[in-house]
This record gives structure tokens, C-alpha cells and sequence, in this order.
């Protein structure tokens, strides 16, 4: 009985390591997810000096992945050696977990997005994602109210 209780108490105290290792991770990685300010929004004619297709992530889609690789790691480095060695193996796997489930979840949820740069008439040259294929080319005059495109014609 005396070893069924000392298992336990081992046992419990393993998946207090791990739980707090995994909410420090957590922390650090929604830390960093902080959103970037909105430019504001702007409205004039310019022309169109490039476009590029692009990849982009959804970073809820990354961050949730993170959290979830994070935990299923630190689950199974706890389940390695005892002692440092375990809190080790389950920092390593937290971490480990964290970059795999991220990046797969990201890659998973990209969509295509064209960055345009368009030169406005007081000279200045601006950059906007925009989500759906232009219908218009790098030459054309175009017309921008809000980060919505439009060709003047």
C-alpha cells in the first residue's frame, strides 16, 4: 500500500511539472503573438508599380498548433528517465512539440494573398495585401479608399 501511495504522489507530482512547464510555454508563446497596429486608412489615385503572389499563415491557426504540439510533447517527455532528467525531456518536448504543431498548423491554413505597391500622385509609394487576384497590372491607374483596390478606366 505504502508503494501504491509513493507511485501516486510520484505520478501527481510529474504531471504538476509538466503542467506548469506547459503553461509557462503557453505564456511565452501567446507573449509574442501581440497584434501590430492598424495603418490607417487611406483613400487616393495612384498607378501600379508591381504585384507578387504570395503565401500567408493564419497565426491562430499557427498558435493554436503550437499550444496543442506543446502539450502532446511535454506529455511524452514526461513520460521519459525521472528526475531532472524528465523535467529535461519534458521542456525538450514542450519546445520541440511547440515548432512542429506551429508550423504544420500554418502551413496547413495559408492562403494566397498579391501585395501591391501602387505610387500615389504626391509621390509616395505604398504597399496593401489584398486577398483577391488583382484586375488590374502594374501600369494601370488605379483608384485605393480603404485597402480596397479598383482600376480607373
Amino acid at each position: 500500500m505504502a508503494s501504491l501511495h509513493s507511485s501516486l504522489r510520484t505520478s501527481g507530482s510529474n504531471l504538476a511539472r509538466f503542467l506548469i512547464l506547459s503553461l509557462g510555454l503557453v505564456l511565452a508563446v501567446l507573449s509574442g503573438c501581440a497584434s501590430a497596429p492598424q495603418a490607417p486608412a487611406f483613400t487616393g489615385t495612384g498607378v501600379v508599380l508591381s504585384i507578387g503572389e504570395t503565401q500567408q499563415a493564419d497565426s491562430t491557426k499557427g498558435m493554436v498548433g503550437a499550444i496543442g504540439g506543446a502539450l502532446v510533447g511535454g506529455w511524452l517527455g514526461s513520460q521519459v528517465g525521472g528526475g531532472t532528467g524528465q523535467v529535461i525531456a519534458t521542456t525538450a518536448g514542450s519546445v520541440a512539440g511547440s515548432m512542429a504543431g506551429g508550423s504544420m498548423a500554418s502551413k496547413a491554413s495559408a492562403q494566397t494573398v498579391w501585395r501591391v505597391s501602387v505610387r500615389f500622385e504626391d509621390g509616395i509609394d505604398r504597399g496593401f495585401t489584398v486577398t483577391q487576384q488583382p484586375n488590374y497590372r502594374p501600369g494601370d491607374r488605379v483608384l485605393v479608399s480603404n485597402g480596397a483596390i479598383s482600376p480607373l478606366r
